[in-house]
């Protein structure tokens, strides 16, 4: 009897485990490329992964609201990834702002302040397409179809609010 309760025991222990691991993928997968993010925040209450199309509208509404914000800046942290939206030829000004000296300050100037940039003799290092590629890796598994794409994560919580459809962070709330 004593061996049959301690692997029953031993089985939930495993299957918790597993459910436990399954709802923490989202934050290690975004974790691994947050070298990649540009950051704007410091703040420890959320923290905050934004996918942007730097040609979208509404992702430039989003960045501008943010960055006119300090109070938010200083309560929250926003990485910010810079993925495509297949209806915008943005790929090359995406190369641009992660490759340029400084990747936080393109970003606002394209994305806040609207500058024009001239791309035609822009080429792109192999390290900032690699960067880019991890980047899309991620989000697809997330299967983002929209811009901005917002994942948060409060803080000390496992569990995390997303913009579009679900992630398994969140699943357990789903019947």
């Amino acid at each position: 009897m004593k061996i049959l309760y301690i692997v029953l025991l031993l089985c939930f222990n495993i299957f918790a485990t597993q459910t436990d691991s399954l709802s923490q993928k989202p934050r290690v997968m975004l974790e691994s490329i947050s070298k990649y993010a540009i950051r704007l925040g410091n703040g420890d209450a959320k923290v905050i992964y934004i996918f942007v199309d730097p040609m979208c509208k509404y992702s430039n509404r989003f960045i501008t609201k943010i960055n006119e914000n300090e109070i938010i800046q200083q309560t929250n942290s926003y990485y910010i990834f810079l993925y495509k939206l297949p209806k915008y030829d943005s790929q090359k000004l995406i190369q641009y702002i992660y490759q340029s000296d400084e990747p936080k300050s393109t970003l606002l100037d394209v994305m806040v302040d609207e500058d024009i940039i001239d791309l035609d003799d822009f080429n792109a290092n192999n390290k900032t397409i690699t960067a880019i590629q991890k980047i899309a890796e991620v989000a697809e598994e997330f299967d983002m179809t929209l811009r901005p794409y917002i994942i948060s994560f409060e803080k000390d919580s496992k569990y995390c609010n997303v913009s579009e459809g679900t992630l398994s962070c969140v699943e357990e709330f789903e019947d």
